[in-house]
């Protein structure tokens, strides 16, 4: 055999080089889902024309008898370019009148008697926040310990000693003071605290106070879900808030959207003095710094 009729074997392709290729093709069409999907928020916005999402939170508390009642109330103001979130809490033994009743009733009244409509028409009349809030989150009493729990617990200042049994509504309390990290059982107790055992509220025990913690608690969940460890929690804490919410808002992309607006959150309450009328503890709030409040937080952007 002559050395000019020799023909080398053919080269076999390396799989390396075929996997790489596969990774280039995989990494180029996740980058164009990725594109369209950020395309589509400019072109096909989840709130349409709006600049901001106006929406009522609602915490209910745990029914023993008759309805529940709005322990936690809260407006919140996304601006949907992203440039921040307020929320705002409103006590919920403030003094109103809630429309189509007689006289003066303490706010977190509205929602057993008319639900989330009435809550809404009551916050939105002139003499009150003149907050109009299309859409609606209400989470039932055991949310807060389901998404606490999905995150693995978030860390608190507990700011006093807080030591409280209630064999029949099964809430037992027991915190020290300090920096910590609690379940989502000791946070509803942290939420839910508002005397110890020997019968005398404490420093801390008022709604107004209560009303601090529950910004705390909002603060806590929304931080710690920035971070990386609770963004890999991020699908458990949804699943967790989907089970335990009523709420006319609709489609991931809003959700997704409203995330965004909470990269910067801003967290403000409506201020107010404990009277006392008729034999009954209430909140005489400062409606017109609420509506000061509503107003520059973008409340009344549309």
């Amino acid at each position: 055999m002559h050395t000019s009729d020799y023909k080398p074997p053919p080269r076999r392709r390396s799989c390396w080089g075929c996997a790489g290729r596969l990774l280039l093709w995989g990494l180029l069409l996740v980058g164009l889902a990725v594109a369209a999907f950020l395309l589509s928020f400019p072109l096909f916005p989840p709130f349409g024309d709006a600049r901001t999402a106006r929406i009522l939170v609602l915490g209910l508390d745990k029914a023993e008898e008759g309805a529940q009642r709005s322990d936690t109330i809260i407006v919140c103001v996304a601006k949907l370019d992203g440039s921040g979130t307020t929320l705002i809490s409103i006590p919920r033994d403030a003094r109103v009148h809630i429309p189509g009743t007689r006289g003066f009733r303490k706010i977190n009244a509205a929602y057993p008697i008319g639900g989330e409509a009435l809550a809404q028409r009551t916050l939105a009349q002139s003499t009150v926040l003149g907050a109009e809030c299309p859409y609606y989150v209400t989470l039932d009493s055991e949310a807060t310990q389901a998404m606490v729990d999905a995150m693995g617990g978030i860390t608190v200042d507990v700011p006093v000693r807080m030591r409280y049994d209630d064999n029949w509504g099964n809430l037992h309390i027991d915190l020290q003071p300090g920096r910590q990290h609690l379940t989502g059982r000791q946070v509803v107790g942290y939420l839910r605290w508002r005397k110890n055992n020997h019968g005398v509220r404490g420093p801390g025990g008022d709604d107004i106070k209560r009303g601090e913690r529950q910004r705390a608690v909002v603060a806590a969940i929304v931080a710690q879900l920035r971070g990386w460890p609770g963004m890999t929690k991020a699908p458990d804490v949804y699943r967790a808030f989907r089970a335990h919410v009523h709420t006319n808002l609709t489609g991931w992309r809003r959700f997704l959207a409203l995330g965004w607006a909470a990269r910067s959150l801003h967290l403000a309450a409506v201020p107010g003095d404990t009277a006392t009328g008729g034999g009954v503890s209430y909140i005489n709030a400062d409606w017109a710094a609420g509506r000061q409040l509503w107003d520059d937080a973008g409340g009344n952007a549309r």
